[in-house]
């Protein structure tokens, strides 16, 4: 299947001295939210958190007490207020399509958490419902703004580590069974790869600029709930080089890295996925070795900032609609090992 990115046509966004200002409404006030989201917000430049709309009034009012901003009681009272220019939606995985075609009829841009849907037909819907609303789409794939992914791809793209011939990426973490949403596997669509491992593969595809084309995978899968928890999988991308990845909610102590291999060279995000990133790049060439350290930023802090960014230029997000729909297509096939 061939995806393709559509014209975008985005209305202009405010702008302030220090460059682009975007006002946003959260839907979604648990722990990723308040954790995560709402701190991001407070320090990405020209952002600004409107409010916050819960699964219920209570988690709406203790969000607003302790990250500030107004307690929505329903989401059609936060798509209604001219205060807000866009959306971050941080709910279980079965709601996003819905809250998305909402928020575009209202004309509020989004940025959805990963994965984007549960279906490629959800994808394609939400994909639809903001081109009909002159909205950008935007999804939570963060890695893509960590500076040293950054400077790992424009290292990839130069062409000094020449032909790509391998990538490989790890996300291994440990974590026990989940009391919420996520252990329902109608509203979560998967485990370790929704939680986490499809940062692994976007990441991968960001670095190498090219499409999966071929994949084979192995999964494990929990005995109570059926949810992936470990995945092995060989990817080949359609320039032809070919990937590798594990993940896994099962092992500790874990490196997190991200590594690539040339005809020329080879480099290497040491330990730059995870919980606790660094920055560190290392690149081998010619029998040389060196190592380049990158700040380890809020990536998203960054995220918002792009995000604004891209929909003041009338261009589409780093991570589109497009590239959630694929993730999303990715992850079937991967799960049908």
């Amino acid at each position: 299947m061939i995806f393709r990115e559509a014209e975008p046509h985005f209305g202009i966004m405010p702008q302030h001295r220090e460059g682009v200002t975007m006002r946003w409404g959260l839907i979604g006030a648990g722990a990723h939210a308040l954790q995560k989201i709402a701190p991001a917000l407070e320090s990405a430049k020209g952002a600004s958190l409107r409010g916050a709309l819960g699964s219920s009034p209570e988690k709406s009012a203790r969000f607003a007490a302790e990250a500030g901003g107004i307690a929505y009681p329903s989401l059609e009272a936060m798509l209604g207020d001219g205060e807000i220019d866009a959306v971050f939606i941080a709910t279980p995985n079965d709601q996003h399509r819905e809250q998305t075609e909402k928020a575009a009829a209202a004309g509020k841009h989004v940025l959805v958490e990963k994965p984007m849907a549960l279906t490629e037909s959800d994808c394609q819907a939400m994909i639809s419902a903001c081109e009909r609303g002159g909205v950008a789409l935007g999804i939570g794939f963060q890695q893509r703004h960590a500076p040293v992914h950054r400077a790992l791809r424009e290292l990839i793209a130069s062409g000094e580590l020449g032909d790509i011939v391998l990538v490989r990426g790890e996300w291994h973490t440990a974590y026990g069974p989940w009391t919420n949403w996520r252990a329902d596997p109608a509203k979560s669509g998967s485990d370790i790869l929704g939680a986490v491992g499809v940062h692994v593969f976007d990441l991968l595809g960001f670095l190498v600029g090219a499409d999966v084309a071929e994949t084979a995978s192995i999964v494990d899968r929990a005995a109570d709930t059926g949810l992936d928890q470990t995945i092995a999988a060989a990817l080949r991308y359609a320039n032809g080089a070919m990937g590798t990845v594990t993940i896994t909610r099962r092992a500790r102590a874990a490196l997190n890295s991200i590594h690539v291999l040339g005809t020329k060279g080879a480099a290497s995000g040491i330990g730059t996925l995870g919980m606790a990133p660094t920055g560190r790049l290392e690149i081998t060439r010619e029998g040389r070795s060196e190592t380049r350290e990158f700040p380890v930023v809020d990536l998203y802090a960054a995220q918002f900032e792009a995000f604004a960014e891209a929909v003041a230029a009338g261009r589409p997000p780093s991570a589109s609609g497009v590239d959630g729909l694929k993730s999303v297509a990715l992850s079937a096939r991967l799960l049908k090992a």
